[in-house]
């Protein structure tokens, strides 16, 4: 691959919305100072540039097998578990990205009879999906994925696509869809923490772990777990010295103010009280799932 088009999948990315400009308008009609608009036009070409001659210099680095990497989106799916492993996939220099659903239109991500913050616009039909993939990746969210785990265009999808993905991933409660698709049989999973136990119902073996690895299947834990997920895959696809300049590039040093982030360092009243509120998600979960199971045998 020629540095040219490095720069393009890599700068474009950083710098798009300002390399995107048209060159042809006229900086009167679309600026009230066109001076400090071509000095400020002058600084980007230059810090492009010089990105330009930086990955040339490191090109032995960067140098890896483009990589096909499909995300599915839904109506109701937790928008951090999805844009976690994106920031990281993003961050590849080699990589062709699609938001896959049944159709184009923006996927509401919220509970519903809220307000949707952050639509999610799909780029890709299920039937235009490549026919091969790297990492095909689905995301949690409550109540997406009770939905989805019952819909047939999904698990239909997901059935087709699994083998012919290279990984075959997942974070948060994504990974109750892949086990109703019967992709996780026999396999360890991770999923989130109050309901991850509930997997074996479809056959899987719960992983209490951050990332599990299981052969070809990658599942993450709950939600922020979806940073260190995408950072595994990116060493996979790329190198792990790679993956960790971008880890660095999102400063990814992660340091909260309270050791609460699971259940067995959280205060007990923490989480006495999330339990009891997932105590209706726990229920349904099972239900569906024998339903599914059911259904299957």
């Amino acid at each position: 691959m020629q540095r040219r088009d490095f720069h393009r999948l890599s700068v474009a990315a950083m710098f798009g919305a300002l390399l995107a400009r048209d060159a042809s308008a006229s900086p009167a009609a679309s600026d009230p100072t066109p001076a400090k608009a071509t000095a400020n036009q002058r600084d980007i070409a230059s810090s492009t540039e010089a990105h330009l001659e930086a990955m040339g210099r490191h090109e032995a680095l960067i140098r890896f097998p483009k990589a096909t990497i499909g995300l599915v989106v839904y109506p109701g799916m937790f928008v951090q578990d999805l844009v976690g492993p994106l920031t990281v996939f993003e961050a590849l220099m080699n990589r062709e990205i699609h938001l896959l659903w049944k159709d184009l239109k923006p996927v509401d991500n919220a509970q519903p009879g809220t307000p949707t913050l952050l639509p999610v616009t799909p780029t890709t039909r299920f039937a235009d999906c490549p026919a091969t993939l790297d990492v095909l990746f689905v995301p949690g969210g409550v109540p997406g994925t009770l939905a989805m785990m019952e819909d047939p265009d999904m698990l239909a999808f997901l059935r087709r696509m699994a083998p012919n993905s290279r990984y075959v991933t997942s974070v948060c409660t994504g990974s109750f869809i892949l086990a109703a698709a019967g992709l996780l049989e026999g396999y360890r999973a991770a999923s989130y923490w109050a309901v991850a136990d509930l997997l074996a119902e479809l056959g899987v073996i719960p992983s209490d772990e951050r990332v599990c690895i299981d052969r070809n299947r990658i599942t993450g834990g709950g939600v922020t777990a979806g940073i260190d997920f995408g950072l595994k895959i990116a060493a996979d696809l790329t190198s792990p010295l790679y993956a960790q300049a971008i880890q660095l590039y999102l400063e990814y040093a992660p340091a909260p103010p309270w050791e609460a982030g699971r259940p067995d360092t959280a205060p007990a009243e923490a989480r006495a009280f999330l339990e009891d509120m997932f105590a209706g998600l726990r229920a349904s979960t099972t239900a569906i799932a024998r339903r599914v199971r059911a259904s299957g045998e």
